[in-house]
């Protein structure tokens, strides 16, 4: 599997990220999740070539950090190991997580992390959103702090507009960017990806197969009970030209012998200033399925022909 360079650090990653998200969540936001298939689901992206494995505190608590802690043991060489910073856990259930990237809390948070992967270091440290409490100034001099004391390698943003990527890059530099981007929520390549590549940021897209719903494992007979449930895009007339689109896309990745996940994941990381699209898995299976995207081309007539598909959602991203 080939390797792309991460903005102007010295990693580099594979085209595709392994998300933990899911690893860590609860059963009201993924549904049920086991650690020994979430352990063994790293282990076949390691295996299979993906070097860059993305995870956050937040992500169950810290849970996800040390699934992702247990699964690396023994494996953590070539591995490029991305996790963030700035949501604290919730004091009350139910709560939303407060914003914070003050450098005493930056700096507390990523001795944490480092604790629940048990690494020395941490290779991507990311910004999970921005704090509008807190000067940038001072989340970079913890970040400069970190990255002299060797406990981090590079610094990456999530979240954050070209606007707080610029007034942040006067202080330090950005590695990478994690922003939304699916087929269905393209408005990034309006303006972000564009500023990250001509900055030389790389760009590591969340969310490409849009909660699943680009996978064509939904009809217009399933119902939700997870994350999924307070989704719009899974509602009404939203969710059936969904299911319209996916059909089409369907058709197009059956000519390559592809399925419809594969045929989406390829678009996305070969999508121009596109770095690696982070997806996430529970099980072995779902990986599986997803390395397949890897090592093919759309061609330009098909490449034109999803455009068309993808007509009528561009509006409403």
């Amino acid at each position: 599997m080939d390797r792309r360079q991460l903005g102007a650090s010295d990693i580099w990653v594979s085209p595709l990220g392994l998300g933990t998200w899911a690893m860590g969540a609860t059963v009201e936001t993924w549904g049920h999740v086991d650690d020994r298939e979430s352990i063994a689901a790293i282990h076949q992206a390691i295996d299979s070539g993906i070097n860059l494995i993305d995870t956050a505190p937040i992500y169950g608590l810290g849970h996800s950090e040390e699934v992702v802690g247990k699964a690396i043991q023994g494996r953590r060489d070539d591995l490029v190991i991305a996790t963030k910073c700035g949501l604290l856990f919730p004091t009350e259930k139910g709560k939303e997580p407060a914003r914070c990237l003050s450098k005493d809390s930056v700096i507390r948070e990523c001795e944490q992390s480092l604790r629940r992967l048990g690494t020395d270091v941490i290779d991507l440290y990311q910004c999970h959103w921005p704090d509008p409490d807190t000067p940038i100034r001072e989340t970079f001099e913890a970040f400069s702090l970190l990255r002299k004391q060797g406990k981090i390698r590079a610094v990456g943003v999530s979240n954050f507009g070209c606007e707080r990527i610029s007034a942040a890059t006067e202080f330090g530099p950005i590695h990478s960017l994690q922003p939304p981007f699916s087929m269905l929520h393209p408005r990034t390549a309006e303006d972000l990806i564009p500023y990250c590549k001509e900055h030389n940021i790389a760009v590591l897209p969340y969310g490409p197969l849009a909660k699943g719903l680009l996978t064509g494992k939904f009809g217009p007979e399933s119902t939700f009970e997870d994350i999924r449930a307070r989704d719009p895009e899974f509602v009404g007339n939203r969710y059936q030209r969904n299911l319209m689109i996916v059909d089409s896309l369907a058709e197009i990745a059956t000519a390559y012998e592809k399925t419809v996940t594969q045929l989406v994941l390829n678009w996305t990381m070969n999508f121009p200033g596109v770095t690696a699209p982070l997806v996430g898995a529970k099980r072995p299976s779902q990986v599986e399925e997803h390395v397949g995207a890897i090592g093919w081309n759309i061609s330009s007539t098909d490449m034109t022909k999803i455009d068309t598909i993808l007509g009528g959602s561009q509006g409403d991203a």
